[in-house]
This record gives structure tokens, C-alpha cells and sequence, in this order.
């Protein structure tokens, strides 16, 4: 299972010599919500959140993203799956997304 990394964060981001305030401007965030993030506050935040802090940082989201342990099996799959999409150009990435909504819809009838 793929889920941030409140440590890569602040890595990334004293990496760059910022403050939590920077990178909340940068990333056009609160300094609470960055501050909630690089806690662990937020279980699970909005993509378009990870995608924003990423975006400041000029990093892809995969790099403060992890894979969450739950076995050898799962764990190479999330791992093979992201490797897989980042390699992916927009339209690559539109078409993966349509398959798995796809497979997904089949799955739930």
C-alpha cells in the first residue's frame, strides 16, 4: 500500500534550506496543513495536496511516497505499479487510470 512519507518531506525540504513557511508558500498551502503533513497528522491527505508539496519541492510525488509493509507480494506490486506509472507519459497515465477504473467496475458487480 502506497502512503506519504511525513520524514521525506522534511528531508526534501531542509534539504532545500526552507522553513515550514516556505514550503507552505511554495506549495500554496497553509503552514498548518505542511506542519500537520511533516507530523503525521494526516492519515490521508488529498492527492492534490501531495501533488502541490511535490510540485514546490521539483520533486515526482512518488519521491515522498512509501510503500506501506503488508507482505512480500503486496509490497513488490505497489512498487512494480508506481515504477510503472511514473514511466508513463499524460496519455499513458490517462489510459492506466481507465483500465483500472474499468477492472475495478467489474470487480464490485
Amino acid at each position: 500500500m502506497l502512503v506519504y512519507d511525513p520524514q521525506k518531506i522534511i528531508s526534501l525540504r531542509e534539504g532545500k534550506g526552507w522553513n515550514q513557511a516556505e514550503l507552505a508558500r511554495r506549495s500554496e498551502l497553509s503552514q498548518p496543513t505542511v506542519w500537520s503533513l511533516e507530523h503525521g497528522r494526516t492519515k490521508m491527505p488529498k492527492f492534490e495536496t501531495l501533488d502541490s508539496v511535490a510540485r514546490a519541492l521539483g520533486v515526482p510525488r512518488s519521491a515522498i511516497l512509501a510503500v506501506k509493509p503488508k507482505g512480500k507480494k503486496g509490497e513488490a506490486w505497489d512498487e512494480e505499479i508506481l515504477a510503472a506509472y511514473e514511466a508513463l507519459d499524460d496519455d499513458g497515465k490517462a489510459t492506466l487510470i481507465a483500465v483500472a477504473q474499468t477492472l475495478l467496475n467489474k470487480k464490485r458487480r
